[in-house]
């Protein structure tokens, strides 16, 4: 069986135009509806300050995003149900998917106790070995798997797709272009930029763009899957 079968399968079938996809337009649609969105959870919660609404730890706009990351997890589920031939690859993303949902609500902080972000943390006397072995086990083992899977099943076409130009490539860059860029913001707020100093209106100025930005990739990712969510939830055959 191909490593390109995925791919190949959803071109086969002409349901999914894979080179009218438009990367930009759609990365357009998602900045859209996230802006739309901010503005409805202020009118909803009464918050009278953008800062609140966008940049609070597990407020509208971080709870949103899990929202939609939990939201795609399930429709990824229902497609491994659809196409039982293509369960592998819709389990896998939606583990993905999942995971990134899990972070948006900081899970890993009140079911360890602690932050897996502070790789420090990973060699703390204060935390137990097998606490420290049983978080590396159940985080980073499990993302390598499912991510070995997805490399394996994908190369070929991902080489493929990047000599050829195919627009759900494109699509893929910026969706990882966007990931680095938000964990770069999470992590330039709250400890400053190499040797400049951020003042605080600042750290909560890069806070509110990381949120926004992680709020547009969990968007976008969805807007992106859903010619092969369309065709496996509803034309399955």
């Amino acid at each position: 069986m191909s490593v390109a079968r995925p791919v190949l399968y959803l071109e086969s079938n002409r349901d999914v135009h894979l080179s009218d996809a438009r990367c930009l337009y759609h990365f357009s649609q998602a900045v859209i509806v996230v802006a739309i969105g901010i503005v409805l959870a202020k009118w909803a919660t009464g918050i009278p300050e953008w800062r609140d609404v966008i940049a609070t730890e597990n407020g509208p706009v971080e709870r949103l995003s899990a929202a939609v990351w939990f939201m795609g997890c399930i429709w990824c589920l229902g497609s491994a149900y659809s196409q039982r031939d293509l369960a592998i690859e819709w389990l896998s993303v939606a583990m993905f998917l999942l995971l990134f949902g899990l972070r948006e609500l900081d899970a890993h902080v009140w079911a360890t106790g602690w932050n897996l972000d502070k790789l420090a943390n990973y060699w703390n006397p204060q935390y137990s070995l097998q606490e420290r072995v049983l978080v590396m086990g159940l985080l980073f083992f499990l993302s390598l798997i499912v991510g070995w899977i997805l490399r394996y099943r994908l190369c070929k076409a991902g080489r493929r797709a990047w000599s050829e130009g195919e627009a759900w490539f494109n699509h893929l860059l910026l969706g990882l272009g966007l990931l680095a860029l938000c964990l770069t913001l999470d992590k330039v707020g709250p400890y400053g930029l190499l040797f400049f100093e951020i003042s605080d209106s600042g750290q909560i100025f890069l806070m509110m763009i990381e949120e926004f930005l992680e709020l547009v990739l969990s968007v976008f990712a969805l807007v992106s899957l859903w010619p092969y969510l369309e065709q496996a939830l509803l034309c399955p055959e």
